[in-house]
């Protein structure tokens, strides 16, 4: 088979094509001063004529790293996750790096198997978002002994090992119900997502008690996990009682609120809507609906960022820093 035809032309080829040694094949395509211009240029033409790509996996790994980041989620949905990832895209490709997506499916099982899959593929760090049945890091032990740099973002436990990039959700939600509030509501449904995460119990924490400073106001809360399920207990709730407002703790929550109001005919009327959103779903629902921005592209942003401050560090020898939690 001839070298044109091959798959992938590799240093070797080009050398035994050429009649002298990979090392000098290799210094050429380098620009090496050691080697003259006529080998360079013969180099440098017969590599772009038999098509030459350089092995970035094998250069990197002979530096000791895979210049690759891992970056798993609980579910790729919709909602919120892909401006996460457009953030974290924007800060990785301009140093150098690529990454791959895996997703947990809110499984424990599964976000074990996918953190042994980065762990394979030698990942210079992780970027990982937990599952709603992660209560611990055990599973993360072999992590620590290959000495990966760990980023958790939006979705965590508490803890004081791995740095961390969160919302400030007790400051949202306060905020959320604070607007409703000034618009003078008086009945209030407040939809929230799985009642088993952290981020929920800490929006409704927050939420109530800011709206039990005014006593005078009702209110009902609610835990849906989809869409689907708001839909469905809206169904039964609104035919029973009507509210004046409503919060919704998530695009998705609003996303199944305004199917339910649309459906009632109840979007166009006094009722007051607002939400915890990543901000570009409400203008396209409804303009009236008021909201609190969970900017994802941010968080992306500022996730890697952090990871590859660690992994710099990591790769210079410096003293690692106590992890911190940023809120944003």
């Amino acid at each position: 088979m001839s070298l044109a035809k091959m798959k992938r032309t590799t240093i070797k080829d080009l050398a035994e094509m050429l009649h002298i040694s990979a090392s000098t094949v290799s210094r050429a395509l380098k620009d090496h001063p050691d080697i003259s211009s006529s080998v360079k240029r013969r180099v440098k033409e017969a590599a772009e004529t038999f098509n030459y790509v350089p092995n970035d996996f094998a250069i990197n790994f002979r530096k000791k790293s895979s210049k690759v980041i891992g970056l798993i989620v609980p579910a790729i949905s919709m909602f919120f996750i892909p401006s996460i990832i457009k953030g974290i895209s924007s800060v990785l490709n301009k140093e150098g790096y690529h990454f791959f997506i895996l997703s947990s499916e809110d499984s424990y099982e599964a976000e074990l198997e996918n953190i042994q899959t980065c762990i394979n593929s030698r990942v210079d760090g992780i970027l990982i978002s937990l599952t709603k049945e992660t209560k611990d890091f055990k599973h993360f032990q072999k992590i620590d002994e290959m000495e990966i740099p760990v980023v958790i973002f939006d979705k965590i436990i508490p803890q004081d090992i791995y740095d961390s990039v969160v919302f400030d959700n007790e400051k949202n939600a306060e905020l959320s119900a604070e607007k409703l509030i000034q618009q003078g509501c008086q009945k209030i449904l407040a939809i929230f997502g799985d009642e088993s995460l952290e981020i929920t119990q800490t929006r409704k924490t927050s939420f109530l008690k800011k709206i039990n400073t005014s006593p005078e106001i009702q209110y009902k809360t609610i835990f849906c996990e989809s869409p689907e399920i708001v839909k469905e207990q809206l169904e039964v709730i609104l035919e029973q009682e009507s509210f004046d407002g409503f919060f919704a703790m998530s695009d998705e929550t609003l996303a199944g609120l305004h199917s339910c109001l649309i459906k009632r005919n109840l979007n166009n009327t006094n009722i007051k809507v607002v939400a915890i959103s990543e901000g570009k779903l409400p203008k396209y629902l409804d303009e009236s609906y008021e909201y609190e921005i969970n900017d994802g592209y941010q968080m992306g942003i500022i996730a890697a960022s952090r990871l590859l401050i660690i992994i710099h560090k990591n790769n210079d020898d410096q003293s690692r820093s106590l992890p911190k939690t940023q809120y944003i």
